[in-house]
């Protein structure tokens, strides 16, 4: 139950790839979600990320034939 106007429905920890996608679901959700990053990211020296999706819009159909395809490859 909230107490006041500066309660959150969920803290997320780490502001990277998985964190933000996080928040922005529960955002969508009409949640009120905070964010905390110390802005380090771990994987910093790293050229390119892989294994992550990130298709929203996308026709579930559409979606799984590109997965499908990226697991092929």
């Amino acid at each position: 139950m909230k107490t006041n106007n500066d309660a959150y429905d969920a803290v997320v920890v780490g502001g990277g790839a998985a964190g933000l996608s996080a928040a922005l679901v529960l955002g969508r959700a009409r949640r009120r979600v905070v964010v905390i990053d110390a802005g380090a990211p771990r994987n910093a020296p790293a050229a390119h990320m892989q294994g992550f999706l990130s298709r929203d819009g996308m026709p579930p159909a559409v979606f799984l034939a590109e997965g499908r395809n990226e697991a092929t490859g």
